[in-house]
């Protein structure tokens, strides 16, 4: 993780996943207070998947709308990315769910005028009462750049994707749940928990494996 709004919606979503038994569980999304989330909250959107199937965004923060050029609630988050990029997305997407465990991917974005530029995005689960999908996720801009909101971008392309540990330890300018570096194994189609053993110190590098 490098940008600061993708620290602070995942130290927030951490806050609402730990219980008090010390596992990590997907939280509800009526449980999300964004004035918590301060200015990081232009950054952050909510998606769950329609009576279609489809995953679409039920939020989009201002500046994502802005990066994009246009209203995000009620489009596919699929339409964001590049034809050939969507298999992968949508499996990433559905995978964070279905194994409860967050997930973050970096990409490039093309603008109409063909001008790129660096973003990360943040996967997260959410509880989704209908058995679909539920997702809080942020998409952040990694690079200066002057032109955003006067040239959107018209699509992404993926890059890498890793797994995050839900006790991930991360500097985030809002508190968070002391977290630690547990593992746990999980059987596809489980939703996954892990523990706390030991708290460690505020920051934490853990190189991610790629999906």
């Amino acid at each position: 993780m490098k940008h600061r709004s993708t620290m602070a919606i995942f130290g927030e979503w951490q806050r609402l996943a730990l219980g008090r038994d010390g596992f990590y569980r997907a939280p509800p999304r009526g449980a999300i207070q964004p004035r918590k989330l301060g200015r990081h909250l232009s950054d952050l959107f909510l998606a769950q998947t329609d009576a279609a199937g489809q995953i679409v965004f039920r939020l989009g923060g201002t500046r994502i709308c802005t990066l994009f050029g246009r209203e995000l609630k009620g489009q596919r988050l699929l339409s964001l990315w590049a034809e050939r990029d969507r298999p992968a997305l949508d499996e990433m997407a559905r995978s964070v769910c279905a194994l409860a465990v967050p997930a973050l991917s970096r990409h490039d974005g093309i603008s109409l005028s063909g001008r790129s530029l660096r973003f990360e995005m943040l996967l997260a689960p959410l509880q989704a009462g209908d058995g679909g999908i539920g997702l809080m996720g942020s998409i952040a801009v990694l690079d200066e750049a002057a032109w955003v909101g006067a040239d959107p971008l018209v699509f992404g392309h993926m890059g890498e994707i890793e797994p995050v540990a839900p006790d991930l330890a991360v500097m985030t300018e809002m508190p968070c749940a002391a977290v630690s570096g547990s593992a746990a194994q999980t059987r596809p189609g489980q939703q996954a928990t892990f523990r706390q053993r030991h708290k460690r110190p505020a920051l934490t590098v853990i190189d991610g494996g790629k999906i």
